[in-house]
C-alpha cells in the first residue's frame, strides 16, 4: 500500500439519500465518508455493517429503532446491526457528519424499509 494524505476537498462528492457524501478512505476492512445532510434520509438497516456516525459540525436528530435523539457536535453514535436508523434534519440546520463502516461500505447491505414514509423536515 502506498502511503497518501487524502483531503477532503479533493474528493468528488456524490448525492446520497440525505445530502451530499465524499468517500474519504476505504479499504477492505473499514470506509470513511463526510455527509453534508441537509434533507431526512430514508429509514433503513445494515445487516452485516457496523456503522457509527460521528457528528463534526451542526445538530439534528438521528432515529434508532423507535427513539428519536438530539444530536449534536461532538457526538458519536453507534449503530447496532440490524436496527432501523435515519437522520432527520432541523429546518434550516445543516449537519456534517463522520460516516464509519465495519468491514467496508457495501451498498447491498443498505436495506430500506418498504413501507418508509417520513414526512420532510421542510429543507431543501
Amino acid at each position: 500500500m502506498t502511503f497518501k494524505i487524502i483531503n477532503k476537498q479533493d474528493i468528488k462528492p456524490i448525492q446520497d439519500p440525505c445530502g451530499e457524501l465524499r468517500e474519504l478512505y476505504h479499504s477492505d476492512n473499514l470506509s470513511i465518508a463526510h455527509d453534508i445532510a441537509y434533507r431526512d434520509a430514508r429509514k433503513h438497516m445494515h445487516k452485516k455493517m457496523e456503522e457509527v456516525y460521528y457528528v463534526e459540525k451542526g445538530e439534528g436528530q438521528i432515529v434508532v429503532g423507535e427513539t428519536t435523539y438530539n444530536i449534536t457536535a461532538g457526538d458519536t453514535i453507534p449503530i447496532p446491526l440490524n436496527t432501523w436508523h435515519y437522520l432527520k434534519i432541523i429546518q434550516g440546520k445543516q449537519l456534517e457528519v463522520l460516516v464509519i463502516t465495519h468491514p467496508k461500505y457495501d451498498p447491498d447491505d443498505v436495506h430500506f424499509e418498504e413501507s418508509s414514509s417520513q414526512p420532510s423536515s421542510g429543507s431543501n
